[in-house]
């Protein structure tokens, strides 16, 4: 099992690697990062800012299916703890 924390230090990481590669994917990566510690401090997500993230990180993971590029992040683990994380708040 991944804890959230991680997944969020990987997203961070990819975003220093794609910078100035591919500005997309950078921001993805900064944008999960950023609402994954927002999550785990305990604060609400912004409901305009997970809305534009999880459309960019879908429309991302197919790009991930067809481009076959080594190194490319794991949108679908940060989507997927993000979803995750806002399902425990809820519940909460």
């Amino acid at each position: 099992m991944v804890y959230p924390a991680e997944v969020a230090n990987d997203m961070d990481a990819h975003a220093r690697f794609w910078a100035g590669r591919d500005r997309e994917a950078e921001r993805a990566c900064r944008d999960a990062a950023r609402a994954i510690r927002v999550l785990l401090a305990g604060k609400r997500l912004d409901g305009r800012f997970w809305g534009g993230l999880h459309r960019r990180l879908l429309r991302l993971e197919r790009h991930d299916v067809d481009w076959h590029v080594k190194g490319y992040p794991d949108f679908t683990r940060a989507r997927l703890c993000i979803e995750r994380l806002l399902r425990e708040a809820r519940a909460a």
